[in-house]
């Protein structure tokens, strides 16, 4: 699903439904009617909003990770790698202390 999500918004944004301020309603609800028909769901614009916004939230904390010494993206995986475990454990402590 997150793949037909991820390529209708494509397409969308191909189609100039995309502007500044965000996805137009028109393209949000295009996006829920191929979901809903795709899969067999009942997803309403509001939900596709919803998980463009969790998208983002999840966007943010993977950039924060990269952002630290010693963290990497693997592309064969699709994953966050870590150097050693003195990185890891150093980024957990950050986090619990803030």
């Amino acid at each position: 699903m997150e793949c037909v999500l991820a390529d209708v918004l494509r397409d969308q944004r191909n189609l100039s439904n995309k502007g500044d301020g965000g996805w137009k309603r028109s393209a949000l609800n295009v996006v829920a009617a191929v979901l809903s028909t795709s899969f067999n769901v009942n997803v309403t614009s509001d939900n596709v909003k919803n998980h463009i916004k969790l998208w983002r939230s999840w966007y943010g904390i993977v950039s924060e990770i990269l952002g630290q010494s010693g963290f990497d993206w693997d592309g064969t995986k699709h994953m966050i790698t870590v150097e050693n475990e003195n990185a890891w454990n150093e980024y957990c402590c950050t986090v619990i202390i803030l």
